[in-house]
């Protein structure tokens, strides 16, 4: 189970990365960044902050917010940019 800890009325893709080893979180980010439309988002649970994720985000007119939970969890929010 993954507590928001953003607020958007975005409609959310939940990937929950914490069990995951690299490169497979980057890649089922990326995957699901082509999915993204109009009003949707995809939030990404870490548990490290995922710095070579966002350069790739950026060449794919990505935007992304980024939050750490008092646990430590890493919470990455990302939406398309039109």
């Amino acid at each position: 189970m993954v507590d928001l800890i953003f607020k958007t009325d975005r409609d959310l893709n939940i990937i929950d990365c914490r069990e995951m080893f690299p490169p497979e979180p980057m890649e089922q980010v990326l995957t699901a960044v082509e999915s993204l439309s109009g009003n949707d988002a995809i939030l990404m649970v870490h548990r490290k902050d995922p710095v070579p994720l966002y350069e790739k985000l950026k060449e794919r007119n990505c935007q992304y917010e980024t939050k750490i939970s008092d646990d430590g969890e890493v919470h990455v929010l990302v939406w398309k940019t039109e």
